[in-house]
């Protein structure tokens, strides 16, 4: 038998991170960290691997950074726990004790089961695992025609790096646009609108019935019997919690991840959960939200460290946002928080702030683009969602900034009078700010 202080289990973004903070925080604390897998990929790069990133291995977690602080890393498969003797069980035999325990076991792709064939060579889901990933990689690279099934995040920036290596490659989406989960129309319409600049092929509004061919994939047939043929298939739809080891040992399972309170504790409060596996509740409406990004795993994991030894009022997870970004060639989306379609069909009540201004000033500078954001208020004025497009990566973190606006539940006069500075070749005009310009567009609505 052997005691560790802190103990986590699962070793991708959420464990990692977890492992982090536990150094920086607790100094005098043994941590122990057991994963299952020896590399570990970075989950946000695995799209990259297709054309961009070269090989599996440049795209690892580097554990060494936690080991040169003292962190303890073993490759080890947890198979049980004993919550009354606070003892995890491994695979090899070995047992640890515990005082507090995480577990980020992550999640696993989902399956449609409507869809027939997904059993045959050449039919692959995205594993975030080194080996499933290798051989996604080989065979991705190896193939002519690619069929991916979903057109999310994963699926189009998937699409987009296939894109650079001329690959033939058709997404089919269910709903009436891709990225339609995260963006209203007309920011998915421009999504798709840059994908078939490069080449890719989109069909909306249709399911896959079956995946065809004896042994290996042949192609997929469509509800309405129309076959694309291909040598490989890829179902993106989407990943579901890896809740199996939390349900062994009894914790509270919500209606698709481990319960967990604002301070990240489970129904065990020696046993947090973080990540993929943890329910999370939308910053609105409190429902719960399948917001599975590294971006809230990462603070969640955070929060879980912070509360160890202690629940902080001012350390807690109130409700997910939901921050997403993305970039197709050199076109960058992002989003953050309520759409306007969600607005809708929750029956919220809002106005609407639109701007379109250049990201330089004055507007002819060398690489002026124009960024369109869109801002969604309440009717008391309090900024629930944004969305913006541009073809510059400021983008990305403008929607970080207005996501810090959102969480703290700012309104359009806070917005309108916020302090901000200004360049010619760094930002928009001080005169026609993206986030004021379109504040002021709500306000004039009120």
């Amino acid at each position: 038998m052997q005691a560790r202080d802190i103990i986590i289990v699962g070793g991708s973004a959420s464990g990692f991170t977890a492992a982090l903070a536990a150094r920086v925080l607790y100094k005098e604390k043994s941590i122990l960290l057991l994963k299952k897998e020896d590399k570990t990929l970075i989950p946000c790069g695995i799209p990259y691997l297709a054309a961009t990133i070269e090989s599996c291995d440049k795209n690892l977690m580097p554990y060494s950074l936690l080991t040169s602080q003292g962190v303890e890393v073993v490759i080890d498969e947890v198979v049980d726990i004993d919550r009354n003797s606070k003892i995890v069980i491994t695979a090899s035999g070995n047992s640890y004790k515990y005082e507090k325990l995480i577990l980020a076991t992550g999640s696993l792709p989902f399956i449609p089961p409507s869809i027939e064939g997904t059993n045959l060579k050449n039919v692959f889901l995205v594993y975030k695992r080194y080996e499933e990933i290798e051989a996604l990689k080989k065979a991705l690279r190896d193939a002519n025609k690619i069929v991916i099934i979903g057109g999310g995040f994963i699926g189009v920036e998937l699409a987009d790096d296939l894109s650079n290596i001329e690959k033939d490659v058709t997404i089919v989406e269910m709903l009436p646009h891709c990225l339609l989960q995260n963006m209203d129309e007309e920011f998915a319409i421009k999504a798709e609108e840059e994908l078939r600049k490069r080449g890719i092929k989109i069909i909306t509004d249709k399911t896959v019935k079956r995946i065809y061919g004896k042994e290996r994939a042949e192609g997929v047939e469509l509800e309405d019997g129309e076959k694309i043929p291909a040598d490989v298939v890829v179902i993106s739809t989407g990943y579901r919690p890896n809740v199996e080891l939390a349900k062994k040992i009894g914790l509270r399972i919500g209606d698709y991840g481990v319960l967990v309170d604002e301070f990240m504790r489970t129904s065990d409060l020696d046993i947090f959960a973080v990540g993929d596996i943890a329910e999370k509740k939308f910053f609105l409406t409190g429902k719960p939200a399948p917001v599975l990004l590294a971006s809230a795993a990462c603070q969640e994991a955070r929060v879980a460290v912070a509360n160890l030894y202690g629940a902080k009022v001012g350390r807690k997870v109130s409700g997910q946002i939901g921050v997403f970004s993305t970039k197709i060639g050199d076109l960058t989306l992002a989003c953050a928080g309520i759409t306007e379609s969600l607005a809708k069909k929750e029956n919220i009540e809002y106005i609407v702030g639109r701007a379109k201004v250049a990201n330089r000033h004055p507007a002819n500078l060398p690489g002026a683009t124009e960024i369109e954001l869109k801002l969604i208020f309440l009717r008391d004025e309090t900024l629930i969602g944004a969305q913006a497009s541009g073809r510059c990566n400021e983008v990305a973190e403008l929607i970080n900034a207005i996501a810090i606006a959102i969480q703290n539940k700012m309104k359009i006069g806070e917005i309108i009078t916020m302090s901000y500075g200004t360049h010619p070749k760094l930002t928009a005009s001080p005169v026609m700010y993206p986030v004021v310009v379109a504040a002021l567009d709500a306000y004039r609505q009120l």
